[in-house]
């Protein structure tokens, strides 16, 4: 990777005494209406006093699905009658309001609840007539773009208005500018309905077709939000992408998931209503009475099916069978459906490389000026980066010379790997189980097992493998997977959910049962050899779930590979030993073995110990369909190399095997628990997204950073006391050594509210409703270190900048703000290139040709010169830049802030990955956790999940 000395992020701030104002038309929530609203909404709730806010989700929805113009600031309606809920610049007429809300009010309960309590219905008749919609007032406002206030901690806190209309108001200056043109190709762009921010699209969609003749469809994104930074200002972020539109036959609808469509009409959805140039998006879902797509919200008892339609929406089974005919035009809808992952493959490439990236992005930023301007580039932190035991690829003179060293690094690698089980296991062999289906995946596990541990041969030739070295035994049993992995047994062969705890338990006792008759009460792992998850239909018949219970309850980590396929690209020798290297390097892991990266900073002990804290959840809407959330601590020595775990109900840090262990049989089993209704689950798109409501349960400085990504939790208010409880005892039982505190915002927030950037004070923790108070009461040598990633864009896309050339690529290291001083607290650590985009070119295009690098010819072949080619079919790299901030250090005049984010960036680097982590070391552990707490969450083989460092 070439040596770049900056990086440039998609970020920008606003210029310091410049005002930016708009006069939109505001509407509020009626306080009139809210006590009224809520007791219709509580009806039929488990927990019906901790409801306060209404639920107004569902009715955003839907407006940004028939009038997109129209910009929802709240996903819950206020307390405050006179702060608006809506704005609009053409307020819509109070007729379509009232079609809007009467609407909304027969939607806030589901068939299922309207069954179960049958006076819903007389009551949503009574609350309809008696809520005043003509009384609906749109006042003019005059909103200051740039208003908030600094919290006490020094961070800026936007309104909460700020997060949705500066976004759009931005983008509406983009739409203004003449049309982007890169390289002879220009494109217009329309903004689309967003649920936060703005999203602009370029419209219409372009062409690709690939090497076999296919024909594919894709568009550039552009995307704004507004972000927080601890103890700064606000900042915008500026994300571009890709967006793949499904083309060339039917639209597959995943299981309970649902496909989102942009919609472009030559006239207005509603009538009454002014046209807009503005993409409108709505979704499409299988209705499980009817098995038919159904817009979602729509069908025949939904909100769309409610609504007076100058033009109806098409019919959703027909654009679900032809989605080319709608993308093309018909009937005056221009329809676009979103390509998912899940789809299958596509033709365009996911992301855009830096050459596309740095053009657009400075494209859109015109239409900021004079308001905001963008971010410094950063530059190199001077401290040290790469841990003192690293690996370093053997340098030699001759070709002959290098094998030799090569081959000597890898003995003394096994030999670590076998001295560290040996110290794991206290001196007892090793002894798996592999469960095989395919024979080939079966003798791949036998070899990468002995090549992972420097084992001589094949151990045997039957079903039972043994090999013994001076550091360690090992024994392998090979058996049939037989009932293991085979599908879940329902009555009647109908897999139902109201059946699921039956059909686990009946697994799990079976599972037991045969670990209690093999005979081997030694075994410590299990690999099984299963089908791609995606083989299971409906997923409630995945059988991870019951075995990982089984065998847990025996004593027994597991571990999943997949059968080898070709529909999943699995079926190669070299695929298949590579993820059988995979499996045997996950399961020395969960075992415990582990490699702790030396850090290099002197002016920090070399005993360090690492806490990692991760809160692990379940959602609703999951397999399970029970929503739980436990945390979860990770302790890592520096010193011996060990890892373990907090066990709260003992009071002691245990084994990490006997954690997984231990979270597994704790494990909620669906119908064991009371389950949330559907009403108070979350909203996923084909991203898997969040689309929840917060429910009253974030202060009003939360608010404006935690509405991407909170869902309503009735007992959040408990769980956050328990949350509390559990780190103060974790850290009380490490007060007398040193130790670095390392958290994850977006996973930890909610349930410990401090780490939301509007509480943070610097050198300083808080729990509950108890003050602030500095961290040495916690612990005299305790530093605190928070980690943020890319979800819901907090952090910002960048690329390395060569202005002179402008090649453009990516670089890895620390950076900070040209102009931070010694004190500075929030850095940004970006990872090396790994092997998963080895095929990434940074001169990449999805819109223009390049000429690809000269190679060498082969002996007797002719010298030619490289054929411009288009990358338009190629993934893209996007590194994720992970935001390090320094929340507390130790005492003043020790070290630096900045050696902390160091070290921090240092356990990315973990010695048994041969690429820089997603988390560092630590976090990464405690995330793995979440594998034996939510079993459906296991990756199964694939080391990307693991190891890439890319979005």
């Amino acid at each position: 990777m070439p040596s770049y000395s900056t990086v440039r992020l998609a970020a920008f701030e606003r210029v310091r005494g410049k005002e930016f104002v708009r006069r939109p038309h505001g509407l509020a929530f009626p306080a009139a209406w809210r006590q009224e609203v809520l007791d219709f909404y509580r009806i039929g709730k488990r927990e019906p006093d901790k409801i306060n806010q209404v639920p107004i989700r569902r009715l955003n929805e839907v407006i940004r699905a028939v009038a997109p113009d129209l910009l929802c600031v709240a996903r819950g309606a206020t307390l405050d009658d006179d702060t608006p809920w809506l704005y609009a610049y053409e307020p819509l007429p109070v007729p379509v309001m009232r079609q809007l809300i009467h609407s909304w009010i027969r939607d806030l309960h589901t068939p299922r609840s309207r069954a179960k309590h049958p006076e819903i219905t007389e009551r949503a008749i009574k609350l309809s007539a008696s809520l005043d919609v003509a009384g609906l007032s749109w006042q003019p406002h005059e909103v200051d773009l740039f208003a908030g206030y600094t919290s006490p901690g020094g961070t800026f806190e936007p309104d909460p208005l700020v997060y949705q209309l500066l976004p759009d108001a931005l983008a509406q200056n983009i739409t203004k500018l003449d049309p982007y043109r890169f390289e002879n190709v220009e494109m217009e762009f329309r903004i689309a309905a967003a649920a936060r921010g703005a999203e602009l699209v370029s419209w219409p969609p372009r062409d690709h077709q690939d090497d076999d003749g296919a024909w594919w469809k894709f568009s550039f994104v552009i995307a704004l939000t507004v972000q927080t930074v601890p103890f700064a200002d606000f900042r915008l972020h500026v994300r571009t992408g890709v967006r793949r539109w499904r083309t060339g036959g039917p639209v597959p609808m995943p299981y309970r998931r649902s496909v989102s469509a942009y919609l472009l009409a030559q006239e207005p959805w509603l009538a009454q209503t002014s046209g807009t140039a503005r993409l409108a998006v709505s979704r499409l879902a299988t209705d499980r009475r009817t098995a038919l797509p159904e817009w979602v919200r729509g069908g025949p008892e939904g909100m769309l099916g409610r609504l007076r339609f100058s033009r109806e929406l098409p019919d959703a089974a027909a654009v679900q069978e032809n989605p080319d005919t709608w993308i093309a035009g018909k009937d005056g809808i221009e329809i676009g459906v979103v390509h998912a992952t899940s789809m299958g493959g596509h033709g365009v490439g996911t992301g855009l490389m830096p050459r596309d990236r740095s053009p657009l992005t400075n494209w859109a930023a015109e239409a900021f000026t004079p308001y905001l301007t963008r971010l410094g580039d950063f530059t190199r932190s001077h401290y040290a980066l790469v841990p003192r035991n690293l690996p370093r690829t053997p340098t030699a003179k001759t070709k002959e010379e290098q094998a030799l060293k090569k081959a000597e690094f890898e003995r003394e690698q096994q030999l670590g790997r076998r001295v560290a089980v040996a110290r794991v296991l206290g001196g007892a062999p090793l002894v798996a189980e592999a469960r095989w289906q395919n024979p080939r995946t079966r003798d791949a596990l036998v070899k990468q097992l002995a090549d992972l541990l420097g084992l001589d041969g094949e151990g045997g030739t039957g079903p039972e493998r043994s090999w013994t070295t001076p550091e360690l035994t090992v024994r392998l049993y090979l058996e049939d997977a037989d009932f293991v992995a085979a599908r879940l047994v329902f009555p009647d062969g109908r897999p139902q959910r109201k059946n699921l705890p039956a059909a686990i338990g009946t697994r799990r006792r079976e599972i037991a049962d045969l670990c209690e008759r093999d005979g081997r009460p030694d075994v410590q792992a299990v690999v099984i050899e299963i089908g791609h998850p995606k083989s299971y239909r409906p997923d409630i018949v995945d059988p991870k779930f019951a075995a990982r219970l089984g065998y847990a309850d025996a004593g027994r980590l597991t571990k999943f590979i997949t059968v080898p396929s070709s529909k999943w690209g699995t079926a190669t020798k070299a695929n298949i030993a590579h993820r059988a290297q995979q499996t045997w390097s996950h399961v020395l892991r969960q075992l415990g073995v582990c490699t702790v990266p030396e850090h290099s900073v002197d002016e920090l002990p070399d005993n360090l110990e690492y806490v990692a804290l991760w809160m692990v959840k379940r959602r609703a809407d999951g397999p399970t369909r029970t929503r739980r959330t436990a945390p979860v601590a990770v302790r890592v020595s520096a010193a011996n190399g060990s890892v373990t775990g907090w066990d709260p109900e003992s009071g002691d840090w245990i084994p990490y095997r006997e954690l997984l262990l231990s979270l597994a049989r704790h494990a909620e089993v669906p119908g064991e628990y009371e389950q949330f209704d559907d009403d108070d689950g979350a909203a996923v798109d084909e991203t898997g997204e969040e689309d929840g409501d917060p429910a009253g349960l974030i202060t009003e400085e939360e608010r404006g950073e935690q509405q991407r990504t909170t869902t309503w939790v009735p007992d959040l208010e408990d769980q956050r006391a328990e949350t509390a409880q559990f780190v103060r005892a974790m850290l009380y039982s490490l007060r007398d050594r040193p130790v670095l505190l390392l958290s994850h915002a977006q996973n930890s927030r909610l349930h410990w509210p401090w780490l939301a950037n509007g509480r943070l004070r610097l050198d300083a923790l808080q729990f509950g409703p108890n003050p602030a108070q500095h961290i040495t009461l916690y612990g005299e040598n305790l530093c605190h270190v928070r980690v943020r990633d890319h979800a819901s864009d907090e952090t910002p896309q960048w690329f390395a900048p060569d202005d002179d050339s402008h090649d453009h690529g990516f670089a890895s290291g620390l950076w900070h703000r040209p102009d931070a001083a010694g004190d500075h607290r929030v850095y940004y650590s970006t990872g090396e290139k790994p092997h998963t985009a080895k095929h990434a070119v940074k001169t990449a295009s999805k819109i223009a040709t390049r000429i690809p690098v000269k190679k060498k010819p082969k002996e007797g072949a002719e010298d030619k010169e490289p054929e411009p080619v288009i990358d338009t079919g190629t993934n893209a790299w996007n590194p994720t830049a992970l935001e390090i901030a320094v929340l507390a250090v130790p005492e003043e005049e020790t070290a630096e802030p900045g050696t902390w984010a160091a070290v921090t960036h240092q356990l990315r680097r973990a010695p048994d990955y041969n690429v820089t982590l997603k988390l560092p070391l630590p976090l990464h552990l405690a995330m793995k956790t979440t594998q034996y707490v939510l079993p459906h969450e296991d990756d199964t083989d694939e080391s990307a999940a693991e190891e890439g460092a890319g979005e």
